[in-house]
């Protein structure tokens, strides 16, 4: 093949070189000489951008090429199929010199929410107590019509200032980044981006304050910033400086305004059978959705007639004569919500044309407001059970009476974005509510700009409704025992110790969801239940103990998005799948092993202790040297994560240069077979959004989950102000649907409980082993037992 296309017209590799690539290409991929056929076209196409006809082309010699392997009933030849013909098209897109980067003018991460991060699922939430914490705190009451007022004018100064926001959180990240490349340039300044963008956060204002009283908060916290810059920036010699600012004003005007479009939540979802459109609007047709008593209505974001926000005295007269309007009927858009968004497009077709109309008007509302009161007590999971709108908006408001919860697309926002908006509204709301405190009593408005919506579903729309596919069913808990001051101190153990062992307070969480995984024991109480279910459903019960006693036990492929934002806003996740080497490096043995040891030696007496100690001594650095050597293979991997080179970011990359309808089958194949699915995916998500600032009011936190339906486990992990971890659990393994179909949710969350329950418990008891291991010398024993916190 090579010797016959010039290699001016390849990449910069050798002719053997890129005959070998070839010949590998045809071997992981055989396909005959199809993929010397479509080299050679692709050589000779000019520029490096492939045309999608070619593309398309392309791709379907490559699977006319690999079909009778597709149709080979051999499990492994099967799910390569596919994997190689992503894999082999994007190498001869390389090879021929073309741009695989083309394929992504929003990122890669973008491109993989919009088809597969798009049902029900796929929101994540944050739940902050600032509203309700400090309105108590200044003995301020707010009447229902008040309250309510104050959400609407947040949100409604949300999306007049959302361009505003971006620009803020983009500035600062790049301006940030830029700044770490400049320091190179100085004398022994080694800040990185991340430490300088931390120390930013841990000053960054939610809300404003006092000497911001007339600029709003885009305006306040840009002023913020640069003050903060500024102190940075006079280290810089002058000529570093000028080459800064340069640089800074070049990227602004290639990528700034690309980016606020990108993230703009003034737009909605349009579901197409393989991923969804994302359409903007104009902010002069944007509204305000509130659902009361069930019912759904608009208001608009804009005084009547202007792009000017709507006055909070128009708001608040409207707002006192909606919650008094008995006229509107209760939506029943519960069970849309579920049904898939593959299937909706052509459900749409089959409604009644008014509930389509009522549906089309609603998308114009990327912010739904819900009055309906949830209990603060149950998981997140669970609180946002309720009439939420359909999936096409950016986000859901709840309100608990002690904290509100923001409920939020993953197409729109990723998990740190959406919990700071979430606190920046919580204080604009805060402020709505001090000013309308101070008000005289609301009266009703003397005409309507809002409008009620018709949302119910006659019998015929119920019936497609129930015979479309929906999501999965949940089953949610949640924690606060994680003991956080033993992971600092075992930290500070490990440095004292050895300053090879750089383990993170994650990279711990992370590791013992392996040690879990494996040595998981079921509560006695959990077990009665089960056992109580065998009267009814004995092969069900039969199952539950085979899962709970022995079918969690394999180690788990984690996917751990990482923030891709600080060195690539439009990156905004880099996914990084971790498999923990725990077989590899013998941790569960030399763990037990060397606390084994370490209790013989404190309990022995006479000449044995010599050996003993000797015996402690070896195993104790064997297994810190392979807790070393874990952190190194964790920093590693993110290390490769960060670069957007991770097996996860090349996969959703692989996607890019595919047909929709290839894609959507590419990315069923891991549904079906588990191998590629752990290297491309992961079995779990494990986020975590770290340790908040100190005057930040978010309290839990959950994580979305991807479509993929075997992403059976969902964990999420938030450290408040207070320096209490709030763990979450979101449980979508198979015997979920089956408890819910025999009307045992309970049990389902009894037994998700259980397992998050168990997971927190070990992994306190697991660090203070660790820790006792850890500070073992000879002196410290000398001393007498090292006790363990019990």
């Amino acid at each position: 093949v090579a010797k016959n296309i010039s290699s001016q017209q390849l990449s910069r590799l050798t002719l053997p070189e890129v005959e070998a690539v070839v010949q590998l290409v045809s071997k992981i991929m055989p396909a005959g000489n199809v993929p010397g056929m479509i080299l050679s076209g692709l050589a000779r196409l000019p520029g490096r951008k492939i045309p999608i006809q070619k593309l398309k082309q392309d791709v379907n010699a490559l699977f006319s090429g690999v079909e009778q392997v597709l149709d080979q009933a051999v499990y492994g030849a099967f799910f390569a199929g596919p994997a190689a013909v992503l894999w082999a098209y994007q190498n001869l897109l390389k090879l021929a010199g073309k741009d695989p980067e083309s394929a992504f003018p929003e990122g890669a991460w973008q491109f993989y929410v919009d088809y597969a991060l798009r049902e029900d699922t796929a929101r994540h939430a944050n739940e902050t107590h600032g509203f309700d914490t400090l309105l108590k705190q200044n003995n301020i009451y707010l009447n229902e019509v008040d309250r309510l007022t104050a959400w609407v004018m947040a949100s409604v100064n949300c999306l007049h200032q959302y361009h505003a926001l971006l620009q803020n959180e983009w500035m600062e990240r790049v301006s940030i980044a830029l700044l770490e490349d400049a320091l190179h340039a100085v004398p022994e300044q080694t800040q990185t981006a991340r430490r300088l963008f931390r120390d930013w956060e841990l000053v960054r204002p939610y809300r404003r304050e006092d000497d911001g009283a007339n600029v709003d908060y885009p305006t306040y916290r840009r002023l913020k910033f640069d003050d903060f810059l500024q102190t940075k920036l006079q280290i810089l010699p002058p000529n570093v400086y000028e080459a800064w600012q340069k640089k800074l004003n070049q990227i602004i005007e290639q990528e700034l305004s690309a980016y606020q479009s990108q993230m703009s939540i003034l737009a909605y979802l349009d579901p197409g059978h393989y991923g969804e459109i994302r359409i903007p609007f104009n902010i002069s047709d944007a509204q305000i959705g509130i659902i009361h008593n069930n019912s759904y209505y608009l208001i608009p974001a804009c005084e009547p007639g202007t792009n000017n926000p709507l006055s909070v005295l128009t708001a608040r007269a409207q707002i006192m004569a909606l919650l008094n309007d008995t006229s509107a009927m209760q939506a029943q858009l519960l069970s849309l919500a579920k049904v898939k968004r593959s299937a909706l497009a052509h459900l749409r077709s089959k409604l009644n044309p008014m509930l389509v109309t009522e549906l089309d008007n609603l998308r114009f509302a990327p912010i739904l407001i819900s009055t309906d009161r949830r209990a603060r007590e149950l998981p997140l999971s669970e609180l946002r059970q309720t009439e939420r709108g359909i999936g096409s908006h950016a986000m859901t408001i709840f309100d608990t009476g002690q904290t509100i919860v923001f409920d939020q697309s993953h197409i729109f926002f990723d998990g740190v974005w959406g919990s700071v908006l979430s606190e920046i509204m919580t204080n604009e709301a805060l402020s709505w509510a001090r000013y309308l405190s101070l008000l005289p009593s609301p009266t009703p408005a003397d005409y309507s700009i809002y409008a009620p919506l018709a949302l119910q579903l006659n019998e015929e729309d119920l019936f497609l409704v129930s015979q479309s596919p929906h999501v999965l069913p949940e089953a949610g808990a949640e924690n606060d025992q994680l003991d956080l001051k033993a992971f600092f101190e075992l930290r500070k153990q490990f440095k004292q110790r050895n300053d090879l062992i750089e383990l993170t307070i994650n990279d711990l969480l992370v590791l013992y969801r392996a040690i879990h995984a494996a040595s998981y024991q079921p509560s006695q109480e959990l077990l009665n239940e089960i056992d109580k279910l065998s009267e009814t459903q004995p092969e069900l019960s039969a199952s539950l103990h085979q899962l709970v006693e022995e079918g969690s036990r394999t180690n788990p492929s984690i996917l751990i998005p990482m923030d891709a934002s600080l060195k690539s806003p439009r990156e905004r996740v880099y996914p990084m799948n971790v498999e923990v080497p725990l077989v590899d490096l013998n941790l569960l043995a030399l763990h037990a092993q060397t606390l084994k040891l370490l209790t013989a030696y404190e309990t022995a007496s006479g000449e044995d202790r010599a050996a003993l100690f000797a015996s402690f001594n070896h195993s104790q650095k064997v297994y810190l040297a392979s807790l070393a050597g874990f952190g190194v293979f964790l920093s590693r991997a993110k290390e490769i994560a960060s670069l957007g080179q991770s097996a996860s970011v090349g996969a959703i990359k692989l996607l890019a240069h595919l047909p929709l309808p290839i894609q959507r089958l590419l990315d069923k194949i891991p549904e079906r077979f588990e191998v590629l699915n752990n290297i491309l995916k992961g079995r779990e998500v494990f986020s975590n959004v770290g340790a908040v600032a100190p005057t930040s009011t978010l309290t839990r936190f959950m994580t979305a989950k991807d479509d993929n339906d075997q992403k059976l486990l969902a964990w999420s992990v938030i450290t408040d102000s207070e320096s209490v971890v709030k763990m979450n659990l979101r449980d979508f393994r198979p015997h979920v649907p089956q408890l819910f179909e025999i009307g045992r949710k309970d049990l389902a969350e009894i037994i998700t409980q259980d397992y998050l329950n168990a997971y927190v418990n070990g992994a306190n008891r697991f660090v203070q082993e660790l820790s006792k291991i850890t500070i073992a010398s000879r002196e410290t024993l000398a001393q007498g037992k090292i006790k363990i916190k019990q």
